[in-house]
């Protein structure tokens, strides 16, 4: 018996959007965002869970603020990975 397999397309992977998505992730807040989405939370969601307002969580995935070492070690608790990713 002989399978025939289809034709591989090749292309290149910096003009897929999903790698263009996460070049864009690349940042702190950027992180946030990834793993908020991953956890299927809203910013309202999140803020909640945390004890801020939603805008806040905004302003932290937008770099408008800072995300603090005491935020971190929430954030890394709350999603399961090292709380270095938020700082």
């Amino acid at each position: 018996m002989h399978i025939e397999e289809e034709p591989t397309i090749m292309m290149d992977v910096q003009r897929m959007a999903w790698y263009k998505e996460s070049k864009a992730e690349e940042t702190v807040g950027g992180n946030l965002r990834f793993y908020r989405r991953l956890a299927h939370m809203n910013q309202t969601e999140l803020g909640s869970k945390l004890g801020i307002s939603k805008q806040f969580v905004s302003n932290m995935e937008n770099g408008i603020k800072p995300i603090s070492r005491a935020m971190a070690l929430k954030l890394g608790s709350l999603f399961d990975v090292p709380a270095g990713r938020f700082i």
